[in-house]
């Protein structure tokens, strides 16, 4: 064991570094690059929406292989080698004009988000205290607003250049470097053994040891789970035409208010870290369902210029800490194996509900021929939502 043990704060930090840059890289670059490809390697928008279609299947693929993995080689080896598939995939990119063989790396380097995020769970179980556990979460699922930020940094210095390939160069090279200092990191910190430097709150009081054993609270997380995905997807794909389209504003308004959204997440985290450190996970989340309520509500009685940038901030601030309070209040629910296997299984249905959310926002949108009915559904979802929340029992939590 080597004597120089990284600090618990300096491990959620690589871990939020991880899944800024698979989120961030991996699935979001490729929507800012687009205008910049489209015109070297002519492709159209048809295979714009069949790429990100498949990018959205292949991080369910990966959200299931990452659990699979935990279970084989660890939940620190699943990290480093999803963030170095990253970003090898990224690095691949510019090399090749072939728009199959670019499909394919950009649903590996989708994907890799999924394996990423799935692992940590357990790593948060064995480096940061139950008490902190819903904190460090909330800050990890916070972490792809990071990584949108740093693509909007990287692609106006490069590809408004003209030099677009260089944006892939230099993401990769940095998730590449990032998965070294990880491995590095981890194996100092003995993660990659498979000993505990926690126990997990389920193991020291008594908390459920199988799946069969969480029943029936996990049907309400598996719903939940489904929820995530259904619930806010639509609310972000159809924001810009339901203002710019239905609403009448301007392009600017609308991407002030996206920025507005980003900026409002990376503080969210911190916001709903705190009172799950506090009041608990469950709690957190129900304050999250809450504000999502909200935040349809106001899109369905008045989407004003005010109230929309209202109701975006609210959304905000539900949105990225959800992902992480989630798997926070599982890992006070059952032991770390347990707990990997119950969050992979919800990222799949989060996966399911998106896809399913965006396809009925569609429908709603054809029958109504108004995009408000797509919020006002947002509000019941997030009504039923919060009552799920309320039936579940109480965090497990030391004191």
């Amino acid at each position: 064991m080597n004597s120089a043990q990284p600090s618990s704060g300096l491990l959620v930090a690589v871990m939020i570094a991880c899944v800024a840059t698979c989120y961030g890289f991996g699935i979001a670059l490729f929507s800012q690059i687009i205008p910049d490809m489209r015109h070297d390697l002519g492709f159209g928008y048809a295979y714009v929406g069949a790429v990100t279609g498949l990018v959205q299947l292949s991080s369910v693929a990966f959200a299931l292989l990452g659990t699979w993995l935990v279970h084989r080689i660890g939940a620190a080896r699943t990290v480093v080698a999803s963030v170095s598939l990253c970003g090898l995939c990224l690095t691949s990119v510019p090399l090749t004009g072939n728009l199959y063989v670019v499909a394919i790396l950009l649903m590996i380097s989708g994907g890799t988000g999924a394996s990423t995020f799935v692992p940590m769970i357990d790593l948060a179980a064995r480096v940061v205290s139950t008490e902190r556990r819903g904190f460090a979460m909330s800050l990890i699922s916070s972490a792809p607003a990071y990584g949108v930020l740093a693509n909007s940094a990287l692609v106006p210095a490069f590809a408004g250049n003209g030099h677009w390939q260089m944006v892939w160069y230099v993401t990769g090279a940095a998730t590449i470097a990032l998965a070294v200092a990880a491995h590095v990191l981890f194996g100092r910190a003995g993660l990659f053994d498979h000993g505990t430097r926690h126990d997990t709150p389920a193991s020291s009081a008594g908390g459920s040891v199988s799946l069969r054993s969480t029943m029936p609270w996990v049907a309400l997380i598996f719903a939940l789970g489904f929820v995530n995905g259904m619930m806010p997807y639509p609310y972000l794909t159809y924001l810009s035409p339901f203002l710019r389209e239905e609403l009448g504003y301007s392009v600017g308004f609308a991407s002030w208010l996206w920025a507005t959204i980003g900026a409002v997440g990376i503080g969210a985290g911190f916001i709903m870290g705190t009172i799950s450190s506090r009041l608990g996970s469950r709690h957190a989340m129900l304050f999250c369902y809450l504000v999502f309520l909200a935040a349809g509500a106001l899109m369905v009685l008045d989407p004003s210029r005010e109230l929309s940038i209202l109701a975006g901030i609210l959304f905000s601030l539900g949105f990225y800490p959800i992902y992480g309070l989630l798997p926070a209040y599982v890992s006070h629910r059952a032991v770390s194996s347990v707990a990997v296997t119950i969050f992979g299984i919800c990222t799949v249905l989060q996966g399911i509900g998106g896809t399913t959310g965006n396809f009925f926002g569609g429908v709603i949108k054809t029958w109504t021929g108004s995009f408000s009915g797509i919020y006002l559904a947002v509000a019941i979802i997030s009504a039923i939502a919060v009552a799920m929340t309320i039936a579940l029992p109480k965090d497990h939590r030391t004191r």
